[in-house]
């Protein structure tokens, strides 16, 4: 049976055979990058994510809508949820509970925990050491700790340039005089911001006149609406013509006895103007929804900043008040002629701090490193 010829390997492989190693190894390393790179570019492409953050609770004394703080700190959570993609969880610890268990048993399920009321800052204090894997955000005042991340504001700034606004207004003709020279400023509890801001609007008002008079009234409720319709009566039964609203879901039944005596309001936390088009003079801002996500950012990328107190001004735009448009749109109000140009030359003192008004928050609840 005849043989089957023999298949010699072609000449160019023969000389490629023939060569030294160290001539063929370039080649053969060419080959093999040239195919990895082949299969790598059939694979299909994918956005970089950041490291899973699981679980994440806000915990609120109330779950009651605001239009205000509480709504705004929501919004945050939720834009912090679609982007990060973590486990988000909003728990009501009511101030007449027991917010301490609440709070253990969240800080047990939770891989971060943000608080942003006054009782509520005072148990992340008294807790948070037990929990020492567990990261804590502290809004609206400073507790220092190795697993805790604070964000506070200089909303003092804000509320200086509410009062010059609302002195402004009650002393010109553009709205008619009040004779009496007296604001008001209705408070839901008096908590260490509440009462930092009502300080700063009494030293901006007192600086466009001497004379104003600030009148207050506290109900020890941010829900109770009947409470807060009471207190507005009596501020404007004491010659008040503009009113603050630092009084939570109850302040917004207080726009209806405002509406009624044509006073005005001036609203919280978030932009407010529009509940009452003509009727809210402006509104203080602090940026609550910047906070909880700047604090979800952190914990989720890996770099959450514990034993850190962040602080937002007037100068990043963290505080602020609104821009009067809505107020002037109405009919019959008209601002007076300085009044813009002054508030922005308080504006600038207050961010180069020739203005220094005080913080009465506790700066920090503990040092607890």
């Amino acid at each position: 049976m005849p043989m089957p010829p023999r298949r010699f390997p072609s000449p160019s492989l023969c000389r490629t055979l023939s060569r030294p190693l160290s001539r063929r190894l370039p080649g053969t390393l060419a080959c093999l990058a040239l195919c990895l790179f082949l299969c790598l570019s059939s694979l299909p492409v994918h956005a970089a994510q950041p490291a899973t953050a699981g679980t994440v609770c806000l915990l609120l004394e109330s779950l009651t809508p605001d239009k205000g703080w509480h709504d705004q700190l929501r919004a945050g959570l939720a834009r912090a949820e679609k982007d990060f993609g973590i486990t988000a969880r909003v728990v009501a610890a009511p101030a007449d509970s027991d917010q301490q268990a609440i709070f253990r048993e969240e800080a047990a399920r939770s891989d971060l925990v943000l608080v942003a009321d006054d009782s509520l800052h005072e148990v992340l204090r008294n807790n948070a050491g037990n929990f020492r894997k567990v990261h804590f955000g502290c809004i609206d005042t400073g507790v220092r700790a190795a697993n805790i991340m604070s964000v506070t504001f200089a909303d003092e700034q804000a509320a200086f340039l509410a009062g010059a606004a609302a002195a402004m207004l009650t002393v010109s003709d553009s709205r008619g005089m009040n004779p009496q020279k007296t604001l008001g400023w209705l408070s839901g509890k008096e908590t260490g911001p509440i009462v930092t801001m009502l300080n700063g609007f009494l030293e901006g008002a007192r600086l466009i006149d001497p004379e104003i008079r600030i009148v207050h009234r506290s109900l020890d409720s941010f829900e109770d609406t009947q409470r807060a319709q009471a207190g507005c009566r009596e501020l404007l039964a004491e010659g008040a013509d503009i009113v603050v609203l630092a009084a939570g879901s109850a302040g917004l039944a207080a726009l209806d006895v405002l509406a009624g005596q044509q006073a005005l309001a001036i609203g919280m936390a978030e932009d407010q103007d529009r509940l009452r088009p003509g009727q809210v003079l402006t509104s203080i801002l602090k940026q609550g929804d910047r906070a909880v996500y700047e604090i979800v950012s952190s914990h989720v990328r890996g770099n959450f900043r514990g034993g850190e107190i962040v602080t937002y001004t007037l100068a990043d735009k963290g505080v602020g008040i609104t821009d009067f448009r809505s107020f002037a749109a109405g009919e019959g109000n008209k601002l007076p002629p300085r009044l813009a140009s002054r508030l922005t030359e308080l504006r600038r003192e207050l961010e180069r701090q020739a203005i220094r008004l005080p913080s009465l928050r506790q700066g920090t609840l503990c040092n607890c490193r």
